[in-house]
């Protein structure tokens, strides 16, 4: 099984990190070079006082007390006791960020396989060749639905779905491979939801990388959920969040290979925004080529919410999973504009987030479904 949870990129566009490597924020190191600085300029400062200090006292003793020396002394104290509180405050700060850091990191980070574990798997059972060797993917023809769907949300603003049809595939890879089935068909959005699209229903853009039609971020699960709720109340129509099953389904349009375009990861670049060609930013939707079903952006640009809970994979065949009932992390699927590891954009690549509201970020955004 391929999988990882979310690794929350640094303060600033640029700063991203491959998955499995529990990096620092950078506000969380500034904070604890500034804290050791703070602690070395605090002993510094304090020994100056010191001096200052003594050689008050000596001039105290040589005119007998005389005003100056006293001021002096006094002056000398002040500096010496009111820096070192100052910067050991600051000292102190900057060790907690960073403390606070490392347990956020590392209550986000669990369980992920580390490349390190990676590394430990048997050779002789990689991902790709147990994709290659799966049994077939099978569609049934679903003639009663339009092929294409598009939905006006108000404002000049539309959204363009294609239907998906029924059919068996090969969900996961490696020892996790199993046997699903998608018995009904339903409509899946061409593009991720962009900022316009999310406006025209939400009446607001949470987004950091501001563009119409760009992909909207920023947004955790339950804005994404409560965006597909609002659009069905809209329309009329039933909009909600893929099921896990449903997006791996859709991204792999009829392929068994790692990627929808196939195994060579050299090839990422036609159909993705990620690390090596975004420039550090997400990008209008729709620029790269689109999978066999029609479907854009379903690597990289930025990570899609899914509507299911984090799970174990079941051993047996299953028809229309929709993961487990309960459970702590929400799962994100596709990759984003500022990961670097092509593992992490391939179709069976799972990264599951913890719900704390707190952690939006500007590489996660979604795309709806619509049921039949």
């Amino acid at each position: 099984m391929t999988t990882a949870p979310i690794v929350p990129a640094g303060p600033s566009p640029g700063a991203a990190g491959a998955p499995g490597k529990a990096r620092r924020s950078g506000l969380a190191v500034a904070s604890l070079v500034a804290g050791v600085l703070g602690l070395c300029t605090a002993g510094l400062a304090s020994i100056a006082g010191l001096v200052l200090g003594v050689t008050a006292l000596k001039r105290i003793g040589r005119s007998g007390g005389a005003l100056r020396g006293r001021t002096l002394a006094i002056a000398g104290l002040i500096v010496s006791v009111g820096t070192l509180l100052v910067w050991a405050l600051a000292g102190a700060t900057g060790v907690v960020y960073c403390l606070v850091d490392q347990s956020n990191m590392a209550a986000n980070v669990r369980n992920y396989p580390s490349l390190e574990s990676r590394e430990k798997e048997p050779a002789a059972a990689p991902a790709t060749a147990a994709v290659k060797t799966a049994a077939p993917i099978t569609s049934v023809p679903t003639t009663a639905a339009p092929a294409e769907l598009t939905v006006d949300l108000g404002g000049g603003v539309t959204m363009k779905l294609v239907l998906i049809r029924p059919g068996k595939f090969m969900m996961g890879d490696g020892k996790d491979q199993h046997e699903v089935t998608i018995s009904k068909p339903f409509y899946m959005g061409v593009t991720e939801v962009t900022q316009a699209q999310y406006g025209a229903v939400m009446g607001t853009n949470p987004s950091h990388f501001k563009g119409a039609t760009n992909p909207v971020e920023m947004v955790f699960w339950k804005d994404a959920s409560a965006f597909c709720k609002k659009l069905s109340e809209k329309t009329g129509q039933t909009f909600r969040l893929p099921t896990e099953a449903e997006w791996e389904y859709a991204c792999r349009a009829g392929t068994q290979t790692a990627f929808s375009s196939g195994d060579d990861p050299s090839a990422l670049g036609d159909y993705a925004w990620w690390g090596r060609n975004s420039a550090k930013t997400t990008h209008t939707v729709g620029q790269k080529k689109p999978n066999a079903w029609g479907l854009y952006d379903m690597h990289g640009n930025v990570w899609e919410w899914c509507a299911d809970w984090y799970g174990a994979y079941p051993t047996d065949p299953v028809t229309d999973p929709s993961g487990p009932a309960t459970g702590r992390y929400r799962v994100l699927r596709g990759g984003s504009w500022t990961y670097v590891d092509p593992d992490c954009f391939g179709c069976a690549f799972r990264l599951y987030y913890d719900l704390a509201p707190s952690l939006r970020n500007f590489n996660y955004g979604f795309r709806c479904a619509r049921t039949l």
